[in-house]
């Protein structure tokens, strides 16, 4: 039977690690429940590693990755839903997307996410000298959103605040997501994991992979 209870699925996770199997989350909005089940998760591996004080900078980059994610996918029922009149136009699209970074109208978001079947998976898979972090959004991104997201993630490499990146490399177009990516690099590199380690895939299809591959040794 399926856990049914908080207290059951710490359960279900704590095992798991214990096992060293790989953890799963579905998402459709940003919840509180999802967000303190993958503390706990993420904590236990830490911990089982000797590695906690990875914790804050890790979870905080795959809070960033869900959140873009989540974005992802209003974005998509936005211009399903006629909200968004012009696609190409960018600042709309900001504007738009921004209007509804909100709680209330996020969740309202995460039901109509899974009416139309657009989840946000995180996998933890614990290894025994890493842990691969995978953050997959079942929608696809175009060839040339994948190579200007993987060119600002190389940009930011070359910062140690956030607050510097932006400053000289302004986007008003990013819709928070490229701020996303920076604000990963730059976390990683906080704790000494290179920005190589982050990457970004897709099949141009039916998926987008954001991966984080955090070393344990």
């Amino acid at each position: 039977m399926a856990p049914t209870t908080s207290q059951d699925i710490l359960h279900e996770i704590l095992s798991a690690i214990n096992k060293n199997q790989e953890v799963v989350f579905v998402s459709y909005s940003i919840l509180d429940e999802t967000e303190k089940n993958i503390q706990y998760a993420l904590s236990k591996i830490l911990e089982k590693h000797n590695k906690s004080d990875l914790y804050t900078p890790v979870y905080s980059s795959i809070k960033e990755l869900i959140a873009n994610a989540v974005k992802a996918n209003a974005k998509y029922i936005l211009i399903e839903e006629g909200e968004i009149k012009n696609p190409d136009d960018i600042m709309e699209v900001v504007t738009k997307v921004r209007n509804i970074l909100n709680e209330e109208s996020l969740l309202i978001y995460g039901i109509k996410a899974k009416q139309y079947g657009l989840s946000t998976r995180i996998y933890l898979k614990p290894q025994p000298t890493r842990i691969t972090i995978d953050v997959i959004n079942n929608l696809p991104v175009t060839r040339k959103e994948l190579e200007r997201m993987r060119e600002r993630i190389e940009r930011s490499s070359n910062y140690d605040s956030i607050a510097d990146f932006y400053l000289e490399n302004p986007d008003p177009a990013a819709e928070g997501m490229g701020l996303g990516l920076s604000m990963v690099v730059v976390l990683l590199k906080s704790v000494g994991i290179p920005y190589t380690n982050f990457t970004l895939y897709t099949d141009f299809k039916t998926k987008t992979i954001a991966r984080i591959i955090v070393p344990l040794m």
